[in-house]
């Protein structure tokens, strides 16, 4: 079982390399070159091929017509020590057959009439090209003539009305294979030449990338470096400009939200104190509500834009569970009548911002009370691995249909069905709770049963 689980693991490991090779642009600029390499190497093969190969059947027709007039000239019957002297000025071995039927042996030829050297054996002979090859080129040849092969070695035939002339070389054509692989191997180096010389000018796009990564990382001060003055360093001074544009409008835009929200809360805090010097009435609580309603607002704004980028970092500190879920029912005073929890806290401790989890689990209640519209209480509840803590909250409202619950994270989409009053706020409980928990590398979860609730799981890793 092990072994099978870890080919799979291997396997899997090579289609993730492949895949991400393929991916690759100095793969894909390669896989281009070499594709052109080959049909460019196809294309100059064929051409000379076919020039070469039109030459010699030109220059074959000549060989034709040499080889008829010396042995026409040899006369018949043939001079032997005419043919010897021609023979061995030419390098050549020659094998003379009379044409007489009646002594025809097994492979079809007659009694050897000379041969030189004395000790030459005849063998089959394949002919290659006919007398049509040659004459196509114009060129007229007396006597009939073949060309081929006699057993391994270059042959040509040449046949007058008594005799058959073999005439041979001693030589053995040389393999491709060596050529081929010299060819092999130039072409590799220089495949890794130029791969060499290509990763050497695309550089500047790998640092491109990079910073791109590190953008999205949260890091607004490095820049890349600028290598040459073509286009790409064109281009990473762009880029280095784009990220210095971008680092000054978010320090504008958030220091407009500080301001606004500064100017905001002061009045807010002023009527605060008035409300506490004002007689008792009955509007009292009410007043008090809203108050608070638009302090939470402006927090959720706030808080809202600062996790909407990836350039804040988490204020980590390591907390007992029981008291971040203490710390959240305190913010609701009657948290008796409308928060239930189901069964024990789990006794462990969790690195995370207290102040942005405590939030996020209020945003959950409080959307549960605001939208669910029951008279039953919320229930929280937990489950516990080894990997996870999951935070469970309940409600026992109307429930929520599949096509809204994927829009319920969406910044200030709310949930308004008929017949029902609006709620105050901006719809961005949620986002902002999702926007948390995977800051934490969590998980919000919302599962729901139309007029049976729906369930809000807050998945945090415990690692």
């Amino acid at each position: 079982m092990a072994l099978a689980t870890s080919l799979l693991a291997n396997r899997s490991s090579r289609i993730a390399f492949f895949r991400k090779l393929r991916k690759s642009l100095y793969f894909r600029l390669g896989a281009l070159l070499l594709s052109f390499t080959f049909i460019l190497i196809l294309v100059l093969y064929y051409q000379f091929n076919y020039s070469f190969t039109t030459q010699d059947s030109i220059f074959d027709s000549h060989e034709a017509y040499y080889y008829s007039k010396m042995v026409e000239g040899w006369g018949t019957p043939p001079d032997t020590i005419l043919i010897k002297e021609d023979i061995e000025n030419l390098l050549l071995d020659c094998i003379i057959f009379r044409l007489k039927d009646d002594y025809s042996d097994e492979n079809g030829y007659g009694p050897i009439y000379w041969a030189y050297p004395p000790k030459l054996k005849p063998e089959v002979f394949y002919s290659l090209t006919f007398m049509e090859d040659f004459e196509k080129h114009g060129v007229s040849i007396p006597l009939q003539v073949d060309m081929g092969t006699m057993g391994s070695r270059p042959s040509t035939a040449v046949a007058t009305d008594k005799f058959v002339f073999y005439f041979s070389v001693d030589y053995t054509e040389p393999s491709g294979l060596a050529n081929f692989i010299l060819a092999s191997i130039l072409t590799i180096i220089s495949m890794i030449g130029l791969s060499f010389f290509i990763q050497r000018y695309l550089y500047p796009v790998q640092l491109i990338k990079e910073r791109v990564f590190a953008l999205e990382e949260g890091d607004l001060e490095s820049e890349i470096a600028i290598i040459g003055d073509d286009e790409l360093a064109s281009l990473s001074r762009a880029v280095n400009s784009m990220i210095n544009d971008i680092r000054y409008l978010l320090n504008q835009k958030q220091q407009l939200l500080l301001d606004v929200s500064h100017e905001l809360r002061t009045p807010l805090a002023r009527m605060q104190l008035l409300i506490e010097m004002l007689p008792d009435h009955k509007n009292i609580g009410r007043l008090k509500n809203e108050v608070s309603l638009l302090e939470g607002m402006i927090s959720n704004m706030l808080l809202s834009d600062r996790l909407s980028t990836p350039y804040q970092d988490l204020d980590i500190s390591s907390i007992k569970l029981s008291r971040i879920i203490e710390k959240v029912l305190s913010m609701f005073p009657n948290h008796h009548k409308i928060v239930e929890i189901i069964g024990d806290i789990p006794s462990i401790k969790l690195n995370v911002d207290e102040l942005k989890i405590t939030l996020a689990i209020r945003n959950l209640i409080d959307n549960a009370q605001k939208y669910a519209f029951s008279g039953d209480k919320i229930q929280v509840s937990f489950m516990l691995d080894s990997d996870n803590l999951v935070i469970n909250i309940k409600d026992f409202g109307p429930g929520i249909t599949h096509d809204n619950i994927k829009k319920l994270t969406t910044p200030f989409y709310r949930v308004i069905k008929e017949g029902q009053n609006k709620r105050p706020g901006f719809g961005l409980g949620l986002t902002i709770c999702k926007k948390i928990i995977e800051s934490h590398k969590g998980t919000l979860s919302i599962s729901s049963k139309i007029g049976d609730g729906s369930i809000f799981s807050l998945i945090l890793p415990l690692n």
